[in-house]
């Protein structure tokens, strides 16, 4: 460990790793969110359901990008959507993009009554403007 001075509160801090043990660290949290996403487009539509329940900013951006890949009604800012949400779950968004596509589309791994519980929470704010 080392002390640092720290500007903010004019004091040392202890710092309990170096940058390169903090990405080691991140790495690691990655490779086992990607272990666990890979190759189970159930798990990862049914781990954005869950969070796109929620009243966060992570439920937001999971909501976005399942009503977006629901119909063309709604819409998501991808940017949005990867950086409101933490390592795993970020995984699980890519997990289910790569597995989306010809004769894999999302009806195959949530149901229109979970896609309508979502859209009564998050509709109106992910609705696509007709303008």
């Amino acid at each position: 460990m080392e002390t640092i001075q720290d500007p903010i509160y004019e004091g040392n801090v202890t710092v309990r790793c170096t940058l390169e043990e903090l990405q080691a660290i991140e790495d690691k949290k990655r490779q086992r969110a990607a272990a666990r996403y890979q190759n189970n487009p159930q798990a990862d539509a049914t781990k954005l359901y869950q969070i796109a329940r929620g009243d966060t900013g992570g439920g937001r951006a999971a909501s976005a990008l399942l009503l977006s890949l629901w119909n063309n009604n709604f819409v998501c800012n991808m940017r949005d959507v990867i950086c409101s949400i933490d390592i795993d779950n970020s995984e699980a968004v890519i997990a289910l993009l790569g597995t989306l596509g010809p004769g894999h589309h999302l009806e195959r791994y949530l149901t229109q009554e979970q896609i309508i519980e979502i859209i009564d929470v998050w509709g109106s704010t992910h609705e696509r403007s007709r303008k």
